[in-house]
């Protein structure tokens, strides 16, 4: 329901008995909101909420003594306080409420102004004039040129367009609810009379299954309670339709953030799904065709290209890349087969875990639908969800793993990982290994003062090499050394490093290993 012209009539009528003659010694503000203090004349204080939201543009009297996600009040509305509140008026038929306002100036001159409230959908607004109709300033300001009333400092206050004055039983001019009122026989006098006395019969509230609303008749199609206090009652069902309105957003948010996972899943599934049914094999029969036939491309130097039979008679041609051999031909065939393995062997490992996750998402989002949480459940559901999804964004700052004696083993991802891991994460006693001649992550085995065990280092050594450009090689140099004998090397690129009393390790990655360490499955997910 708007906060309609006969609603605005009640509380100007209300207001003129109580808050005319009080002095508004506070204004705090928020987002479209604005509660104000009024001191009255025999010491009581009264809180006056002043909403410019469209859609729950209102005023009235409220319990609340403070705003949340409180903002700084404009300049222009904080110098008027304290003020004095000589006069409150409302045209007849309209949500425009004037206050007449008396305050002192920068120099202690005693002046007045006008605050007019404006309620009027997404046109609302709360506009300061001088008491000859000029704007000073506006809380949604208006330029000259823009569509709509220009709403400017300096230009003549121009108010919204006046309803047409009503016609004695006529809808011509009266708000929906009045003109439904008086449909199911409601009288005209009875209206014209209630809204020159200001409507003094407690307000009504008025509920059916989808609707809570306060007004100042009972209306078909609603049960009537009365409301004798119609602020307190436009306060709590207002509040209750914020906070109603404010659980389906965070609701909306969430299911829209868990409906995204659930693709994101899906998505990641069945690419899993499809690459579950890659044929490595092929690549183990090329390599041993390489081998088989590697004496052909020797004997014949300029050869680069050869048709053979593969294992079941079907014709296959083996290209010789430029500059390779027939050896490292074959070679490089065994490493797409055993890549394509370990990646499927992970990613069946994998599979289960996402299916999990897609089922627990699902099931979440089936919670999140049946609309019977406080906001506070929705407001938890999206913290854990906007920290896995920064999570999934940020990642760990290192890749992490745990040794077979259960030291951490930590390894940069880039260059700027790099860095970070190497002169800012390890300790001066931790181990730090990179690949020899070849580019790759810098590697630190957290042992800290303690002397490493042979496994843990051998595990850290073929982590190096497995994050490196020699990861498909064997017999790998990997060389090693306490952190505090590592320096950046002057003038080089973020990542290039001084290290000295190292030691060399020469390690071949082992799969079984790396598996259980979750180095592929890391890589995977990183890829």
């Amino acid at each position: 329901m708007p906060f309609d012209a006969l609603v605005m009539r009640a509380v100007e009528s209300r207001w003129r008995n109580t808050i005319q003659g009080g002095t508004c010694v506070r204004i705090q503000c928020a987002k479209n909101r604005l509660l104000l203090t009024v001191k009255l004349a025999m010491g009581q204080s009264r809180q006056l909420l002043w909403v410019l939201q469209p859609g729950l543009q209102r005023l009235h009297e409220t319990s609340q003594n403070a705003l949340d996600q409180k903002m700084p009040t404009p300049p222009w509305l904080q110098s008027l306080v304290p003020f004095t509140v000589e006069d409150i008026s409302v045209p007849p038929f309209e949500r425009v409420m004037t206050w007449t306002i008396a305050y002192q100036d920068d120099w202690d001159q005693p002046c007045q102004a006008r605050l007019v409230i404006e309620l009027a959908g997404h046109l609302t607004n709360l506009v300061l004039t001088t008491m000859t109709g000029v704007t000073v300033e506006a809380w949604r300001k208006i330029a000259p040129g823009r569509p709509g009333r220009p709403i400017w400092p300096k230009l003549p206050y121009q108010p919204p367009t006046p309803p047409e004055p009503p016609q004695k039983d006529s809808a011509q001019g009266l708000p929906p609810w009045a003109t439904q009122w008086l449909a199911e026989g409601g009288h005209w006098e009875t209206l014209m009379r209630d809204l020159q006395a200001g409507f003094p019969n407690p307000a009504v509230f008025l509920r059916n299954h989808t609707r809570e609303e306060v007004w100042v008749y009972p209306l078909a199609g609603f049960t009537a309670e009365p409301a004798p206090d119609l602020e307190r009652a436009l306060d709590a069902v207002f509040a209750r339709r914020e906070a109603n309105l404010l659980r389906e957003g965070l609701a909306a948010q969430l299911l829209s953030r868990l409906q995204s996972r659930v693709k994101h899943l899906e998505d990641k599934l069945a690419q899993y799904h499809m690459n579950v049914y890659e044929d490595e094999s092929r690549w183990k029969m090329t390599g041993d065709l390489w081998l088989t036939h590697r004496h052909t491309f020797e004997k014949e130097p300029g050869l680069d290209q050869l048709t053979v039979s593969d294992y079941e008679g079907n014709p296959l041609t083996l290209i010789l890349p430029e500059g390779q051999t027939a050896s490292q031909a074959a070679s490089e065939a065994y490493r797409h087969y055993k890549k394509i393995k370990a990646r499927k062997e992970a990613m069946l490992r994998l599979i289960p875990r996402l299916q999990k996750e897609r089922q627990e998402l699902e099931a979440l989002c089936q919670e999140a639908q049946k609309g019977v949480h406080g906001i506070d459940w929705y407001k938890s559901q999206l913290r854990v969800s906007a920290a896995e999804s920064a999570a999934g964004r940020e990642r760990e700052p290192f890749r992490h793993f745990v040794s077979s004696h259960g030291v951490d083993i930590w390894v940069g991802r880039n260059r700027d990982e790099n860095v970070r891991l190497t002169f800012q994460k390890a300790k001066p006693d931790d181990v730090w290994l990179h690949t020899k001649q070849a580019p790759g992550s810098h590697v630190i085995l957290g042992c800290g003062k303690s002397r490493p065990h042979n496994d843990d280092l051998v595990e850290a050594a073929e982590l190096a090499v497995f994050f490196s450009a020699a990861a498909s090689s064997s017999n790998v140099p990997v060389d090693y050394t306490c952190r505090k004998f590592v320096r950046k090397r002057p003038h080089a690129e973020p990542g290039q490093v001084l290290y000295q009393r190292e030691k060399t390790l020469y390690v071949t990655p082992n799969p079984d290993r790396l598996r259980r360490l979750g180095a592929i499955s890391e890589k995977l997910i990183d890829d």
